[in-house]
């Protein structure tokens, strides 16, 4: 049984460095394809807008709640007087 060769001489080195070439070239062609590409902007878009939407209702609904927790104290202390 022979030995593989890697990198040495025979035919498989020859064969390696032509797999890796059509690779490269491969990886560039669909690169350049991926950036002319402009189908997916619209919903990245979408994404940014509402991903800034949720970040200003968390921030609203966090700034109300710390608003909100001294008057409920007063409610509670209001009604377990009265009591």
């Amino acid at each position: 049984m022979a030995e593989p060769s890697f990198g040495g001489a025979g035919t498989g080195s020859e064969r390696s460095r032509i797999v890796v070439s059509d690779i490269a070239r491969w990886g560039a062609c669909r690169a350049a394809r991926f950036a002319r590409d402009a189908r997916g902007s619209t919903a990245m878009e979408y994404a940014m807008i509402g991903a800034l939407i949720f970040v200003v209702a968390a921030g609203s609904i966090r700034y109300y709640g710390s608003r909100m927790i001294p008057i409920y104290s007063q409610i509670s202390t209001a009604v377990s007087q009265a009591n």
